[in-house]
């Protein structure tokens, strides 16, 4: 068969994004499960239509990949970095103006972008994450017009979406839009924009959010059954109230049931799920992606994970800038005082998100050659140059990814068994092997800093 797509949703690499569902009705998007997104099909026959949703799908052999795109979209952009991609300037820092960093993620700059470009009508409509109105989904896309309130948007949603229906919206709706989109998502945004005139000309911008990775519904389910609201009985779920006094990676989580309790707010940090290393209920195509920074956004938008800045509890932004236009106006607010930014260069950036960076370059590199012993379809992906990954380093790489797909399965039966403890008793046995490193692996650390130190006192004599 010509075509990957069908590879992608039988190996389940499907991320639900909604792109095949919009070029053909053979394709359609539902919850799997285990509370993803996923798309299924009707049949395997060929058409025009299905050889689009190939070059639409972010996971298909047949779509460009990120450094395709940034070719044509940011050709004009010189500066390139291997793990950013292409970028104008980098930034970290907040934005001053009340109440966007308050009410806002981190430093609140995709808050204030938004609702920047809306009240400047350099565009009509923006399109983001929402606390969702239907029961079923805490979380959904609105659209947003001028003299609706932006900021009523979630702060951040690890919860499954789909654009689905809002290509629809913009197929049917004219205007100039913006949109919040995962680095996959901006993906099929573009390749769409690039193949299809009508969304080509009403999305004027992608704001990209810096991606761990995408979850599943369990997530919000775990996290309040340990607050003490029962999966079926959640109605609401905040992931990044800001507690003060806390560094910025305490994120404050709380939950409301549908009888309108809310719980206390309380540091996901304390919560098992908390640990975002562990890779619970994550989506197995995140394991299988290679962009961390969104390379076809516009502008990305990060938390500022860096020593200096992660105790801040207002919370600190990252910003990989690759449009003009969005540098001429955060530039513009800054000279205003408006934003309190500064330049960062692209090593403090890669740093803030280091973590991210090794699981989709080395972890990738990993699953992908297991995979390949084992004569398994993967997506294709870019090749990135990795030096020696050391033995203890891909054993642990692999012990995550099992840890994740297990995760699905066993809190689905705690679900039905009605029982929470089942599911942690039987993770912590699972992840505390991931906290753990081997005792080979201690001792070759402790033998490596041992003569680092050693090294230094070397060359302090030798300097006198």
């Amino acid at each position: 068969m010509n075509n990957s797509i069908y590879e992608v949703i039988n190996n389940d690499y499907c991320i639900g994004c909604g792109g095949c569902a919009y070029a053909s009705n053979n394709f359609s998007i539902g919850f799997d499960l285990f509370g993803m997104y996923k798309a299924s099909f009707k049949n395997n026959e060929l058409t025009k239509e299905t050889d689009l949703a190939d070059k639409y799908c972010p996971f298909s052999d047949k779509t460009m990949n990120e450094d395709q795109i940034s070719n044509i979209i940011f050709k004009d952009v010189e500066n390139k970095d291997i793990n950013i991609g292409r970028y104008i300037e980098n930034f970290v820092g907040y934005v001053q103006e009340e109440p966007f960093r308050s009410k806002g993620s981190s430093g609140g700059y995709g808050k204030w972008i938004l609702n920047e470009l809306l009240q400047k009508d350099e565009v009509d409509y923006v399109v983001q994450i929402k606390q969702g109105s239907e029961i079923e989904k805490l979380f959904d896309y609105e659209i947003f017009k001028k003299g609706d309130d932006v900021l009523s948007g979630s702060r951040s949603a690890y919860y499954p979406v789909t654009l689905n229906g809002v290509l629809d919206f913009v197929l049917n709706n004219k205007g100039r839009y913006v949109i919040t989109a995962l680095p996959c998502f901006a993906k099929v945004l573009r390749n769409i924009a690039l193949n299809d005139e009508i969304i080509g000309s009403r999305i004027k911008h992608i704001i990209g959010i810096v991606c761990g990775h995408l979850k599943s519904k369990a997530f919000a389910e775990l996290m309040a059954w340990q607050m003490g609201v029962k999966p079926e009985n959640l109605r609401i779920f905040e992931f990044r109230d800001k507690i003060k006094n806390l560094a910025a990676i305490q994120k404050g989580v709380y939950a409301i049931d549908k009888q309108g309790n809310k719980t206390q707010v309380v540091s996901s940090k304390t919560l098992y799920g908390g640990n975002w290393g562990h890779g619970l209920f994550k989506y197995k195509a995140c394991d299988y992606c290679d962009d961390v920074f969104g390379e076809t956004a516009d502008v990305s938008v990060g938390d500022a994970w860096l020593n200096e800045y992660i105790n801040d509890s207002g919370g600190n932004n990252v910003l990989v800038i690759r449009n003009q236009r969005i540098f001429d106006l955060t530039i513009e607010a800054v000279k205003q005082g408006r934003l309190n930014l500064i330049p960062i260069s692209v090593d403090e950036i890669v740093l803030s998100q280091a973590g991210g960076l090794r699981n989709r370059r080395e972890g990738l590199l990993v699953r992908l050659e297991r995979k390949k012993a084992q004569r398994q379809w993967t997506p294709k992906k870019r090749y990135f140059p990795i030096s020696k990954i050391e033995p203890e380093r891909k054993r642990l790489y692999i012990r995550r990814e099992k840890a994740s797909l297990l995760s699905h399965k066993l809190f689905k039966k705690a679900k039905l068994i009605d029982d929470l403890h089942f599911f942690l008793k039987k993770m912590k046995n699972k992840t505390g092997k991931l906290d753990m490193p081997s005792l080979k692996y201690r001792i070759e650390n402790k033998l490596y800093l041992a003569w680092q130190h050693y090294k230094k006192l070397i060359k302090k004599v030798l300097n006198g």
